[in-house]
């Protein structure tokens, strides 16, 4: 999956995707009442193969192998097929936990599998694997070539299985190899605490189907504990549910509309805050080049109405939503339909989000957290008054 978890999309639920389900049933039907060249071509050369080919084939593996191809042939990295083990798998994601050994991973700009993140006390963060190691062998299998999503699937399995991960590490001559055994990955979706004596820290890891219901409820203990201003920590966070960032942002934005969606059409339909903000507290935004999709729609929306300070490293710039739909046969399909913009209509795609404040960090080398330092001084700013947010026209 994209970040892939790991992933890196913003995506529809499943009402979207049963909709468009629907629409594109409605599509296919039509198709093969006008009988499409195009259409009967795959089914001529399904027949010719399934006759003439030297050895026998299985029907399934044909019918896999041209829907892949189908998808292949849209060049779109986050649009993917997944058969019905891997595309249950993929939806266990969603509800917080799931089998696998617990890294973040993407690829950089030389098309190498990089580690993001590991999850706090899984198995590969107790094995030692850190951000930035370039995975270069999964089990014997060299990953030039293997895009995000294909690797999660050899990454990801049953649990008390294993697999072995061969990590390059800068710094490190030699090759890094980690033989993991895969466990039950329960995503720590929000952790918070009281720092520095009145200041609240809130990090949101994902944005799953009970982010906004836990964040929230985080948030509450902090207020209670008479916390003067909040830093809340996106860093690394690789995205999810769209909804869910829509109801994050509502909690500080009062209204107006907290994304923009544009479909292929170019209809642009607004995705509004849901009422019940809380537009007083002081709030500090920590994001890196691992805070991606819907952690970058929360930010862009708190950046384009100057709800609160924008502190780190420029995002990882995903603006493309993908919807799931669910096959008859219990596979299914991540498709890119529709692209996002912030509420001032910024299209961040491939470009990210610029910070308010641009303040480097290099966990392996840095012995303090000079970022989250950083947010918590421009926060002190923002309680006393020194830094004043001018409210967005």
């Amino acid at each position: 999956m994209g970040v892939a978890l790991a992933f890196l999309v913003v995506f529809a639920t499943f009402a979207g995707g049963m909709f468009l389900g629907k629409m594109l049933e409605q599509q296919r039907t039509a198709a093969y009442q006008e009988g499409l060249p195009s259409v009967q071509k795959v089914q001529e050369v399904f027949s010719i193969i399934d006759h003439a080919y030297v050895e026998e084939i299985s029907e399934k593996k044909l019918i896999n192998g041209a829907v892949e191809g189908m998808l292949e042939a849209l060049d779109d990295p986050y649009t993917h097929y997944f058969d019905k083990t891997h595309f249950d798998s993929f939806m266990e994601v969603t509800t917080g936990h799931f089998d696998g050994v617990g890294i973040v991973i993407s690829q950089n700009k030389e098309k190498e599998l990089v580690v993001i993140s590991p999850i706090d006390g899984t198995p590969a963060h107790k094995a030692g694997i850190k951000e930035n190691d370039i995975i270069t062998k999964i089990d014997d299998k060299e990953t030039k070539g293997i895009n995000s999503d294909e690797a999660v699937k050899l990454i990801r399995g049953k649990r008390g299985t294993k697999v072995k991960l061969t990590m390059r590490r800068e710094g490190t001559k030699k090759p890094l190899v980690f033989d993991l055994v895969r466990a039950q990955i329960n995503i720590p979706n929000v952790s918070s605490e009281k720092v520095d004596g009145d200041i609240g820290y809130l990090r949101l890891h994902q944005f799953n189907e009970q982010t906004q219901a836990d964040l929230k409820k985080h948030y509450e203990d902090l207020k209670s504990q008479k916390v003067r201003g909040v830093v809340f920590d996106l860093r690394n966070n690789p995205g999810g549910i769209l909804e869910q960032s829509v109801d994050v942002g509502s909690m500080w934005i009062k209204s107006g509309a907290i994304v923009k969606i544009k479909s292929r059409t170019g209809q642009i339909e607004s995705k509004n805050a849901n009422g019940g903000a809380d537009e007083t507290m002081p709030l500090v935004i920590l994001v890196n080049k691992g805070s991606a999709s819907a952690a970058e729609i929360v930010a862009g929306a708190m950046q384009d109405y100057k709800r609160a300070v924008i502190v780190g490293e420029t995002t990882f710039g995903k603006a493309s939503v993908q919807t799931v739909i669910d096959l008859s046969d219990g596979s299914g399909i991540l498709l890119t339909t529709d692209k996002y913009l912030t509420p001032k209509g910024r299209m961040i795609h491939k470009k990210g989000i610029k910070p308010d404040i641009i303040v480097k960090f290099d966990p392996h080398k840095d012995k303090e957290d000079v970022q989250l330092k950083k947010a918590k001084e421009v926060l002190r700013e923002l309680i006393s008054g020194k830094r004043v947010l001018k409210a967005a026209s």
